[in-house]
């Protein structure tokens, strides 16, 4: 819902039109309120998340429109954490998605998130936000005080039991150069308590080196005893 709300106050014209799922009322009310979904219909036999989804037109076998007859919901894919019917389950899919405001002495922002894969051993977060800078280069930022827009990625990966990798990317642009910093992280249990860790910086700034752009590049290795 939150992000919804954060489209339809940035002004776009779409959201203000009715969809036709719902023309008594604008888009925005309408995906707010659940009344029509933003999820793009699935026609195979078994959908991915299909535990996560209520009662609709897709997911009903056909029957002929004869007077009397009643229509049948599909059996939907059950969730091997729980054995609770799908409708229990229900739950939208915007809560994936997260609205964050935020305003400290270097910046003013908002930013919109999404959880663009969620897996076992993989999972992707992508982040898009705008706001206004008060501090130059404060928290990895940009060289000038002004309008920012600003963008984020979060990359976890697992590697069997044994190694993990985490990776980060923030982005930051304004009126005078871009800011960008990146953080790569590898974990390697050795034994239960002996972890080989290393760790890898690089922060680029497009206005560094009088305005040729200058890339800093840091990394470290390490061995983690848990006691």
């Amino acid at each position: 819902m939150p992000a919804v709300w954060w489209l339809a106050l940035a002004g776009l014209p779409v959201f203000q039109h009715p969809l036709p799922e719902s023309p008594g009322e604008p888009a925005a009310l309408a995906v707010a309120a659940e009344h029509v979904s933003l999820r793009a219909p699935c026609y195979r036999l078994v959908c991915p998340d299909a535990e996560w989804l209520a009662p609709s037109h897709y997911t009903t076998l056909w029957q002929p429109d004869v007077p009397g007859a009643r229509r049948s919901l599909r059996p939907l894919r059950t969730s091997p954490l729980a054995t609770r019917s799908y409708a229990s389950l229900h739950a939208p899919t915007l809560q994936r998605e997260w609205f964050d405001a935020e305003a400290n002495n270097a910046k003013v922002d908002t930013t919109f998130g999404m959880q663009a894969v969620q897996r076992p051993d993989t999972k992707v977060q992508v982040e898009l936000g705008t706001g206004y800078r008060l501090q130059p280069y404060a928290d990895y930022g940009t060289a000038a005080i002004g309008v920012i827009a600003s963008g984020g990625l979060h990359l976890t990966q697992r590697f069997g039991e044994r190694a993990r990798l985490d990776q980060r990317v923030h982005v930051e642009t304004g009126r005078h150069n871009t800011y960008v910093r990146q953080t790569l992280g590898v974990d390697i249990l050795l034994q239960p308590r002996l972890t080989l860790q290393s760790r890898l910086e690089v922060n680029h700034d497009s206005a560094g080196d009088g305005g040729r752009g200058s890339t800093d590049t840091q990394g470290s290795v390490n061995l983690h005893y848990a006691f």
